[in-house]
């Protein structure tokens, strides 16, 4: 058991809204490559930007799921009842000095938890999306968002033409994540939704390659875009089913 990791993890956990900072570290990616593209610079470069975006993306959607993983469990919204029947986290021991760590730290249940979860893969992310209900909740999520946005979006699109506007391009950025990332072009459909998965699957075997193995690819500009839609979309699910069974809960209560 890695006590160690789980205080070093409390330094970051300390954000109100994960979803948030999620976010917010997308936004800075992307924009950092589309400013690459836009800069004309050499295909090499404009490979390896996204290359290194694909990593990037990977590591933020790891953390925000541990995260709402363990914000879950700490709730109740995640009972452990139900998680006794994965077999990796029925697995867990800890011998005489971490038992000792835990109790001085006050380690809670999901923290520990957590450490044996890997959201670099795609079993354990459909295990919480599964644990989240997102199979019951995607289509009032999605239909909700479609409604709201589409009659706000009129007037609200940053004018990329007005290079004198401070950020522009990092609003922009913004918006397309907010968004066409999310609240806007969210998948409806069972069919979209498992395309979804897979392409955020694809995305981490990319970067496990990348990451372990030193391979470098030829990613274009589409795939590098559909690779972020995809994880802020499955992102966004998975923030707002948290949501939904959090209020739930407190229905019940």
């Amino acid at each position: 058991m890695r006590i160690e990791r789980i205080l070093e993890n409390r330094i970051f956990s300390r954000k109100k809204d994960p979803y948030k900072n999620f976010e917010k570290k997308v936004v800075d990616s992307l924009y950092l490559e589309r400013k690459i593209m836009m800069m004309k610079f050499r295909k090499r470069e404009q490979y390896q930007s996204r290359i290194q975006l694909i990593v990037f993306l990977v590591s933020c959607l790891e953390y925000f799921l541990e995260e709402i993983f363990k914000k879950s469990i700490d709730e109740g919204i995640i009972p452990i009842e139900k998680l006794k029947n994965a077999k990796k986290l029925n697995a867990v021991k800890a011998n005489l000095k971490e038992l000792e760590e835990i109790s001085k730290n006050k380690v809670k249940i999901s923290e520990i938890l957590a450490e044996e979860m890997n959201f670099q893969n795609i079993k354990d992310i459909t295990l919480l999306c599964d644990l989240l209900k997102i199979g019951k909740n995607y289509r009032n999520i999605s239909a909700k968002k479609d409604k709201k946005v589409i009659s706000q979006l009129r007037g609200q699109i940053p004018d990329p033409r007005r290079k004198h506007s401070p950020n522009i391009e990092k609003k922009m950025t913004q918006f397309i994540i907010e968004n066409f990332g999310a609240k806007f072009a969210l998948p409806r459909d069972q069919e979209k939704i498992v395309r979804m998965v897979n392409t955020v699957n694809k995305m981490i075997l990319l970067r496990h390659k990348i990451v372990h193995k030193s391979h470098t690819f030829k990613v274009d500009n589409w795939e590098s875009l559909a690779y972020t839609m995809a994880t802020v979309q499955l992102a966004f699910f998975v923030n707002e089913c948290y949501k939904i069974e959090l209020n739930n809960l407190k229905k019940k209560k």
